[in-house]
């Protein structure tokens, strides 16, 4: 027997689907009251859900009017790329310290899968929306094949800024290219147990997508 999840779960699950898919326009304050109505719950866990959201940086709420979808900020920037430079150039420094590992080999074999995608893309259609899944799920990888759950927690709270700000970057012209080069840097170094390489080549990728965007 299925157990229902609760209202509060339930509301932020569709609410944030919502903005994944497109359903808000930017620069629009829409009601919290019409809204959930719209999916069918009361306002209290839509409230909870709302706030949930602001929190991981998905909209902004606006006083006694409602809430927009968040507008990115230089202390956007900042955080999310000092959050990215502390989790994911700590786990290039640990799979180069332990490049000859099942774990480590697991990681870079799926690395290079996502890698060749990544490099299709650019290659012919250079396509940003689907190029930055592949992007986004490189950077995933990297930190859940850590296991530790407290890590994957944090980059799952930033993963809607980190993938705006992606999309942004990508805009550049020859980005896409760029990235590819950066990423087989990333992980070549890693592979050959170069811990500093891995590190220097890790922040040195988040820094040139950060440098690139222009609000």
């Amino acid at each position: 027997m299925a157990v229902s999840k609760p209202l509060q779960i339930h509301a932020y699950e569709q609410l944030k689907q919502m903005i994944l898919d497109g359903h808000f326009l930017p620069d629009t304050i829409y009601s919290e009251t019409k809204t959930s109505k719209e999916l069918g719950v009361s306002r209290t866990p839509m409230r909870d859900a709302i706030q949930k959201l602001e929190q991981e940086g998905y909209i902004d709420v606006i006083p006694s009017k409602g809430f927009r979808l968040h507008k990115m900020t230089e202390k956007d920037l900042t955080e999310t790329y000092q959050i990215r430079c502390a989790l994911e150039g700590f786990c290039a420094v640990h799979f180069a310290n332990t490049c000859d590992t099942p774990e480590a080999k697991r990681l870079f074999h799926t690395l290079e899968s996502l890698l060749r995608d990544m490099d299709a893309i650019a290659s012919t259609t250079e396509d940003i929306e689907e190029f930055e899944r592949y992007d986004s799920e490189f950077h995933r990888r990297l930190v859940y094949s850590l296991d530790n759950k407290a890590m994957s927690g944090v980059f799952d709270a930033y993963h809607y800024c980190m993938s705006r700000q992606t999309v942004a970057s990508l805009q550049t012209e020859d980005r896409l290219r760029q990235t590819v080069t950066e990423h087989k840097a990333m992980l070549d170094n890693m592979k050959a147990g170069n811990v500093g390489g891995s590190y220097m080549a890790t922040l040195k990728h988040i820094g040139q997508a950060r440098n690139l965007i222009e609000l």
